[in-house]
């Protein structure tokens, strides 16, 4: 075992979060805001097809009917000819899907919205793999402790080894969801399946060997499928451990030969994963980005920058008085009733609207003039757009399958500057400047957002991103019983009975 390995081995082995409240806590949020991303997932055609393929694959089926949607298509009716019946997570059935595509599907889903958490060093998403993982993994008796300590352990190794190869691999065009995710996934299996030792070194050998994605692949279906093959292959490396008499090398991470030189032409010592580890701990610093739309993350700033801006717009006195007829000092409640009519008609008085980021910011926005709604999800211009148009982002309009010409013209008018001071790999800031027709400007500059690190998410926006999928009485019923069991598998049985976990 080379001496990275041994230092990353010892650590999986020996930490003890038992009393690092302030992980365990954020490790809970992480849980419950990858559920409110996974279950309004399952609606989608793609995420429906994955789950059809895999039923196909194994001679089984997945029940999606609940009270809360229509998950009928007319393939089904051909697969409840099959001998074998189950759902893909084996509940209420006689046979079950295999564990790694479990985690496939869980990992598909819960990123197919880009409605997951996301981390500035890791470049990528933390708990889409990890609790895709480790939920494929679990025993009837895994306790909330030893599964959010995994998770922390899988979430550390991913902070520090995206510390240590970023911003290099993200330009370079890896997706390190998929290239670091797998990991990460093999790190908190084996902590939370107890292994030690080259046991624990084989297994984290034989899913660095597997490390791919790539970003190429953002604005399809291909992104969200990285995470999924990301807790796939690591679920799998460890079944393949476990029951066959394979062996593999117990040093993936030898200065030489190994995964940071192969993959990024850099030598990592033991020192630099020993100084980091658990300090403060990368769910801390610089911690996890949770979302209230689903975009990319390197876009929440810059909506929320559009929406304060478009509010002083809708209110200023030039522009109210322009639109109607009433006194330019009408009182403040006049004035917000008046902005739900006025969206529409914004852009009509708009001359150009300015983007301010760092240098290479924005890297993961990709598009500067998408064609769908789902490279959408990666164009600051159409997120911009979206709010400037209609006051807010709208959700529905990351499905489109196409964008209309119009709303490509409304686009041109937006461009892109480097202006801002370059901040460090940890930290996100832009700026808007709309700049209107009467030559009027408008500017907001934001770099804590709500979601950010500084500014997270409490449960109250969890149950709002539940409430997607999820009525109030459900909602109540899985936050008591996630509150109020000590073992995982029985949060699970709720899960499964309010409709959010199908496979």
């Amino acid at each position: 075992m080379d001496s990275v390995t041994q230092t990353i081995v010892n650590y999986i082995e020996q930490t003890d979060v038992s009393n690092r409240e302030d992980l365990l806590s954020v490790a809970r949020i992480a849980f419950l805001d990858y559920l409110a991303s996974l279950a309004p997932a399952e609606e989608e055609q793609a995420v429906q097809d994955l789950a059809h393929f895999i039923e196909a694959d194994q001679n089984i089926i997945v029940h999606q009917d609940r009270s809360t949607n229509q998950n009928k298509t007319a393939n089904q009716d051909t697969y409840t000819n099959h001998n074998k019946t189950a759902h893909v997570d084996g509940y209420e059935s006689n046979s079950t899907v295999r564990r790694a595509d479990k985690a496939m599907y869980y990992g598909f889903a819960s990123h197919y919205l880009d409605f997951d958490d996301a981390q500035a060093n890791l470049a990528g998403h933390f708990s889409t793999v990890l609790y895709s993982a480790l939920l494929a993994v679990l025993e009837p008796n895994d306790t909330w402790h030893d599964f959010f300590r995994a998770y922390i352990i899988g979430a550390e190794l991913e902070g520090i080894i995206g510390s240590l190869i970023n911003p290099a691999h993200r330009t370079q065009g890896w997706h390190s969801t998929g290239t670091v995710g797998v990991i990460g996934a093999a790190a908190a299996i084996g902590a939370l399946r107890g292994l030690h030792g080259e046991s624990l070194a084989q297994l984290l050998s034989l899913a660095a060997t597997q490390s791919a994605g790539m970003f190429f692949q953002s604005g399809t279906d291909g992104k969200p499928l990285h995470a999924g093959l990301a807790a796939r292959n690591g679920v799998w490396a460890y079944e393949l451990l476990q029951h066959t008499s394979l062996q593999t090398s117990t040093k993936p991470f030898d200065s030489e030969r190994g995964w940071f030189k192969t993959i990024g032409n850099i030598t990592v010592t033991s020192n630099d994963i020993a100084s980091r580890w658990l300090a403060p701990g990368q769910l801390i610093d610089p911690g996890l980005w949770m979302k209230v739309h689903p975009y990319c993350s390197a876009a929440i700033c810059g909506a929320e920058a559009a929406e304060t801006v478009a509010h002083r717009i809708y209110t200023s006195s030039s522009y109210v008085s322009k639109h109607y007829n009433v006194s330019p000092d009408a009182e403040e409640q006049g004035k917000r009733r008046l902005c739900a009519t006025l969206v529409s008609s914004l852009w009509e008085d708009i001359d150009r609207v300015t983007v301010h980021f760092p240098p290479g910011a924005d890297a993961a926005l990709r598009y500067t003039s998408p064609t769908t709604g789902r490279e959408g999800q990666f164009s600051i211009e159409y997120i911009v757009y979206q709010v400037l148009a209609y006051g807010a982002v709208q959700d529905e309009l990351f499905k489109i399958d196409s964008i209309d010409q119009s709303v490509r013209d409304y686009m041109s008018r937006i461009e892109r500057v480097y202006d801002l001071p370059k901040v460090s790999q940890s930290e996100r800031i832009t700026k808007i400047t709309v700049t209107l027709k009467n030559g009027d400007t408008f500017t907001e500059t934001v770099n804590n957002p709500k979601g950010s690190p500084k500014n997270p998410l409490a449960m109250e926006d969890i149950r709002i991103k539940l409430g997607l999928t999820l009525e109030t009485k459900q909602i109540n019923r899985v936050i008591e019983a996630f509150t109020n069991t000590d073992e995982v598998e029985l949060f699970l049985r709720t899960l499964r009975g309010e409709g959010v976990l199908h496979v």
